[in-house]
């Protein structure tokens, strides 16, 4: 037998393993590109807003973006999309992705090409005009990250989220995170709306002696989903919009317990991971 302890003196501590991991991960489609630099963007831009100071992580990042940013230029398809790779067909949710994290690192203080950005949403605007009908979870979820990015981008798409909401039981709950913080953009008049959407979720928490978690009724292999990206997510979620709900703390206590050596299962799991615990951090100051 053999037991390990991990004592992390804080939260912030807690995700540089996490941070560096996604640093150093060997393989580089387009998922992954995105992935080395976004968590570690929006984690530099906290610190600043904290006053804390990390020099480390100043003084590489630069270069970290620039590579990273270089390389999603260059992947970017006619079509203003990007798919896994450079030849493939660019793909709706990647194409969101790639944006989310373009915009952190635009907040994070970083040059990104604005004619970039503009050819991806674009693409984005065409997506959603081509695929009216919403049969399946994995469209709806589709749907709803990439109406949650451009509402991150000031892109006016009211109309189309509350066709969605709508259609909400079509939702995983990870979905319905998304689309809570997209509505949650457009200000109080969608107070309403927000506060269905984290209804359903709160109906849906699993609350144990290690915390408070999430589980979907199926994997949404499409988004590179699991059930720890989904917590992940509802923790950015209810960090933003309720961070008084009392399974918030929980939630962050079962994802830090949900780590292996400091990170987690994926890149996609990493990263959401980092992003809201950095949200929770942010909110509560810790």
């Amino acid at each position: 037998g053999e037991l390990s302890v991990h004592i992390d003196p804080s939260l912030a501590a807690g995700m540089v393993d996490g941070l560096d991991y996604l640093e150093h991960f060997p393989y580089e489609c387009t998922e992954q590109t995105v992935s080395r630099f976004l968590p570690n963007v929006i984690t530099y831009r906290a610190f600043k807003e904290l006053g804390l100071d990390r020099p480390d992580l100043e003084a590489r990042l630069p270069d970290l973006v620039s590579y990273g940013l270089q390389r999603l230029y260059n992947r970017q398809h006619y079509d203003g999309g990007w798919g896994w790779w450079v030849n493939d067909e660019s793909n709706p949710y990647l194409t969101a992705y790639v944006l989310l994290g373009m915009i952190e690192a635009e907040r994070a203080g970083f040059v990104v090409d604005d004619e970039v950005v503009d050819l991806g949403a674009s693409y984005l605007r065409d997506y959603l005009r081509s695929s009216r009908d919403v049969e399946h979870h994995y469209q709806a979820n589709r749907r709803a990250f990439v109406l949650y990015v451009l509402a991150e981008l000031g892109e006016e798409g009211t109309a189309r989220m509350v066709t969605l909401f709508e259609q909400r039981e079509l939702l995983d709950t990870f979905g319905k995170a998304y689309l809570a913080m997209g509505f949650g953009l457009l200000g109080d008049d969608y107070q309403v709306k927000v506060d269905a959407l984290l209804s359903d979720i709160n109906s849906d928490a699993i609350v144990s002696a290690t915390g408070a978690h999430w589980e979907e009724a199926s994997p949404d292999y499409f988004a590179m989903n699991t059930d720890t990206r989904s917590t992940a997510i509802v923790l950015t979620a209810l960090s933003r919009l309720d961070p008084e709900n009392p399974l918030a703390p929980n939630t962050v206590r079962w994802l830090m317990v949900a780590r292996k050596d400091g990170y987690w299962e994926s890149t996609q799991e990493t990263v959401w991971a980092l992003i809201g615990l950095t949200e929770w951090m942010l909110t509560t100051g810790e």
